[in-house]
């Protein structure tokens, strides 16, 4: 062989090597596939947190749950929330199809969100949209969504939202519209 056979070999040869030594998109897919897979699922869940008064804040329940440790966050299936803002009475319930969680704290609720006002008598009965953001550390509630909002004899319709729930607050920002309601007497 001559001089430049054995050149092309030589790099033919180092090319191969690094190839071999190179991540293959098969192991990356198998780690992006380790990474979806969940560390464990729970049917029919229940979960009860607790104030440092020893009061329930709040409870959550779910027909699934499934925890990925390596994202470090839980996906649930239909679920349930109750806050109990002041001790012995939930105020709010939250019910959804989809609900995500990071840092046991910041939950983001998807399709069909619904908030009840469990408390009687109030101005706000219920509110729903697509897609919702609580922190249940501070117990505040946002939405960059349409928002429907439901009272005793309104209903409000308006882009994006921010809430208070300890102090049942709700707050629409933009393009808000008003129903009001006269019932005959």
């Amino acid at each position: 062989m001559n001089r430049p056979t054995w050149f092309f070999a030589g790099l033919f040869v180092i090319a191969l090597i690094l190839w071999q030594l190179s991540p293959s998109d098969k192991q990356q897919q198998i780690g992006t596939r380790e990474a979806s897979k969940p560390s464990f699922i729970a049917e029919q869940l229940y979960s009860v947190s607790f104030a440092e008064d020893g009061q329930p804040r709040y409870r959550i329940y779910a027909e699934q749950m499934a925890y990925f440790e390596q994202l470090k966050n839980t996906e649930f299936t239909k679920p349930k929330i109750l806050v109990y803002p002041a001790p012995h009475q939930p105020v709010w319930q939250i019910d959804a199809d989809q609900a995500t969680v990071q840092q046991q704290q910041l939950v983001t609720l998807n399709d069909n969100v619904v908030i009840k006002n469990l408390s009687r008598g109030e101005y706000i009965r219920d509110l729903i949209t697509e897609k919702l953001d609580i922190d249940l550390q501070t117990e505040t509630m946002s939405s960059d969504q349409p928002v429907t909002v439901y009272g005793p004899s309104y209903e409000l319709y308006g882009v994006g939202m921010n809430g208070d729930l300890a102090n049942e607050i709700v707050t629409l920002l933009n393009d808000i519209e008003a129903v009001y309601h006269n019932p005959q007497q």
